[in-house]
């Protein structure tokens, strides 16, 4: 199998007919049939290799039935106390203090 980015001569050749023939089939602008080289290009290899880009991919987190991912429990500890519940991350303060004597009154008031 050859490489399918490797420039080989008739590589070339498809491509500046292709190119010649997007430019013929837009009216012959005035920027002529090398502007339309790069988008030839991309035709020439997509006729060349129809199947690229084609591999299926494994998902890296498991699916369910629908085609949905299934997160794991653990992810819900990082989403902080989404209040309404009486446990211990109730008291605790979630952001930081304004001055330093705020904090030495908060640690104080704890121990």
């Amino acid at each position: 199998m050859q490489n399918p980015l490797a420039t080989t001569p008739e590589t070339e050749a498809r491509i500046t007919a292709k190119a010649q023939e997007l430019w013929e089939a837009d009216g012959k602008p005035g920027c002529g049939a090398a502007a339309y080289r790069e988008a030839a290009s991309e035709l020439i290899g997509m006729e060349s290799n129809p199947d690229a880009g084609q591999i299926p991919v494994e998902s890296p987190v498991p699916l369910d039935a629908n085609g949905e991912p299934i997160e794991q429990a653990w992810l819900e500890e990082n989403l902080g106390n989404s209040g309404g519940s009486m446990d211990e991350l109730d008291d605790k303060q979630e952001v930081p203090f304004a001055t330093r004597e705020e904090e030495a009154k908060a640690l104080k008031d704890q121990g």
